[in-house]
């Protein structure tokens, strides 16, 4: 049977939403700056071959979802969009974040929201550096990013930051896709303002980044990599945007497989937590599975 990606509403954003086999909980897909949920389509649908059932939403600035060009927004705004679509789903989610994505999920982790999660290429609860290679594309964003302005990258810049690693001929496509982001929400980022407390966050984690990733160094993988006991895997002939670079396709594999040894683990550790509601699946802030408990 051919897996079908139905587009679909979560507590008030446009959203997509792909069938698993039953019994597992929901993966949740965050996507990153400037972009929507659709570019997570080829890794629902291929995960949905392993048997996971996924949904990815989109947040407020995008997509009709008020205010306009996502000005005057917060982080605090976006984990707010994230945090609803849980209450939605009502049981705890596996996440997948890609890069601000990823910033996000360690928020919700934080809180005790997820039962486990995966991070791509994803923003440091602390200062995110600029590398010197990425400056020429992010410094004319960066008047608006300090003001709080909604800002873009051109086409340009958006192929030196985070589309290095994509034929040449895709970019323009990616970059067609691309809406404004706060440059608020930017400006928190890469300041530092967003912190977790990672003694909180004690959920089994998988980092993984490309070695040629101009927005997040190896250096910031292995800091959130050892701030949660996380997995790691930095990987050769990848940059930033993991989700369709060429050989997309093995990352998600690698992810899956990942992932079925987390699932196998949760289930002889707690048999009896499988499809809880969120408010009866952990004490707030307790582990669902124990890192400890993941095959290493």
């Amino acid at each position: 049977m051919p897996i079908e990606i139905a587009s679909t509403t979560l507590a008030g954003f446009p959203a997509l939403r792909v069938a698993g086999e039953a019994g597992r909980p929901p993966l949740l897909f965050l996507h990153g700056a400037f972009v929507t949920h659709e570019p997570w389509r080829g890794w629902m649908t291929r995960l949905a071959g392993r048997g996971w059932t996924g949904v990815a939403p989109a947040r407020r600035g995008r997509l009709g979802a008020g205010p306009a060009k996502a000005r005057g927004l917060r982080f605090a705004d976006y984990l707010q969009d994230t945090l609803a679509v849980i209450d939605v789903l009502g049981e705890a989610p596996i996440l997948v974040g890609h890069s601000l994505g990823g910033l996000l999920a360690q928020k919700v982790a934080e809180a005790g929201r997820c039962r486990a999660m995966v991070l791509l290429s994803p923003a440091p609860a602390a200062m995110l550096t600029a590398q010197p290679v990425a400056l020429p594309g992010l410094l004319p964003m960066m008047p608006g990013i300090l003001a709080g302005q909604p800002v873009l990258p051109s086409a340009r810049g958006c192929a030196r930051i985070a589309l290095n690693r994509m034929p040449a001929g895709e970019r323009p496509r990616c970059h067609a896709s691309l809406v404004h982001e706060s440059g608020a929400v930017y400006r928190e980022m890469i300041f530092g303002a967003v912190s977790v407390d990672p003694t909180k966050v004690t959920c089994p984690t998988y980092v993984l980044g490309g070695v040629d990733d101009h927005v997040i160094s190896r250096g910031l993988l292995r800091f959130t990599a050892t701030r949660y006991r996380a997995d790691l895997k930095i990987l050769d002939g990848h940059a930033h945007w993991l989700l369709e670079e060429p050989g997309w396709e093995a990352i998600v594999d690698d992810v899956a497989d990942w992932l079925d040894r987390v699932w196998r683990a949760a289930l002889r550790k707690e048999p009896g937590a499988v499809s809880q509601p969120v408010s009866k699946f952990v004490p707030s802030g307790a582990p669902a599975v124990s890192a400890k408990s993941l095959d290493r």
